[in-house]
């Protein structure tokens, strides 16, 4: 794979967009999006999944349709968050998984066949698992998407839910940084400002990023406010130099991707456009600018980005910090692995094996969902 100094500069742009899409095929009009901004990742979500091998041909067409492989990810938690849900059927949420007499099996055992499956499908990321701290309370539009409350119980279960992904060859995303579990709204609509004091927010919230910080490769930054870390800056973390820089890069020591979070949610101000969206996500110190929906967003983005670097607002060398992180993570988990078949009988075998868990209830909203 090319280093940074060899790529356009449209191709290192592109790198540092991920982008969802229409659609359960490669069509034209999805065929002209990825020429044009030839996306460094690319979103499912369930309006682009209807059966195993719809998903699978959809996923290799995707991973040819541009020069630099690919990240193609999906959210898939367990619970209400299961985009998968009609290929594997329904799935335990992490919060009931906690509370098993053996609930590091079980949740080895879930995220064990959750990966082999998404393997088979043709992904290679998962934005899991969630490592905000809450109970089973929906208002923060977590709930039982947690592992729970207490911060060594989701440090504990966390590690291997990672280390099943990896074993798999699926590399897993920690969220929502740095923590969405004190929070009193949903991101997805509104703006939380959480004011818990510094102190606490580094013993609990910020404890499972600290401790697994060398695990995990990415680490997706929530749409919440913290004026411990923000002061008077009151806008969404994701956005926040004092976040995303000089918490997360700095403090915490984190050498991994750092992706946003879906920048159309209603924690942010959609009437910046995604031109300013996605240049204070730039600056705020982001590889990875996130935009799950409106084709007209991602193009403005792309082309904001692209301008900023071409009139001199943003130095070149700040695209290749993170184009450079992004093509090393690249080089060794999608480069170097070669990309499994797909196999019906593996997925037969996950959806047995999550069946054995006791299939899941029906846990209500899913607030991830994207129509």
């Amino acid at each position: 794979m090319a280093p940074p100094r060899d790529l356009a500069l449209e191709e290192k742009v592109g790198q540092l967009l991920w982008i969802g899409f229409q659609g359960t095929t490669m069509n034209p009009a999805l065929r002209s999006l990825l020429e044009r901004v030839r996306p460094g990742g690319l979103i499912l979500f369930s309006r682009n999944i209807e059966t195993a091998g719809q998903v699978r041909r959809l996923t290799d067409a995707l991973f040819g349709a541009t020069r630099i492989p690919p990240f193609i990810a999906l959210d898939q938690e367990g619970g209400r968050v299961s985009r998968l849900k009609s290929i594997l059927g329904p799935t335990q949420t992490p919060f009931d998984l906690a509370r098993r007499a053996r609930p590091e099996t079980a949740v080895r055992l879930q995220a064990s066949a959750t990966a082999a499956a998404l393997k088979s499908l043709g992904f290679n990321v998962n934005f899991a698992p969630v490592l905000d701290l809450s109970g089973p309370d929906p208002k923060n539009g977590i709930g039982d998407r947690a592992f729970g409350e207490t911060p060594l119980t989701v440090c504990r279960l966390a590690r291997v839910a990672l280390d099943a992904h990896l074993r798999a060859g699926v590399l897993p995303v920690g969220k929502h940084f740095p923590g969405l579990g004190s929070a009193r709204d949903d991101t997805h609509l509104a703006l939380p400002v959480i004011r818990k004091p510094r102190s606490l927010l580094w013993r609990e919230d910020l404890l499972p990023y600290r401790r697994l910080r060398r695990r995990l490769p990415m680490i997706m930054a929530g749409h919440a406010c913290y004026p411990a870390f923000q002061g008077h800056n009151i806008t969404p973390a994701t956005l926040a130099p004092e976040i995303v820089d000089a918490l997360l890069r700095r403090r915490i020591g984190f050498r991994g991707l750092i992706l946003t979070d879906d920048l159309e949610m209603g924690a942010v101000d959609q009437e910046e456009g995604a031109a300013t969206q996605a240049l204070r996500a730039l600056a705020a110190g982001n590889d990875g600018l996130m935009f799950c929906s409106s084709e007209t967003r991602i193009v403005e983005a792309r082309d904001a980005v692209l301008a900023a670097v071409q009139d001199g607002d943003v130095e070149p060398a700040r695209i290749d910090r993170s184009v450079r992180r992004i093509l090393r993570l690249k080089k060794r988990s999608l480069v170097e692995r070669r990309r499994a078949p797909f196999a019906p009988v593996a997925l037969k075998r996950s959806r047995a094996a999550l069946a054995s868990l006791g299939g899941g209830r029906e846990s209500g909203f899913d607030p991830t969902a994207r129509a």
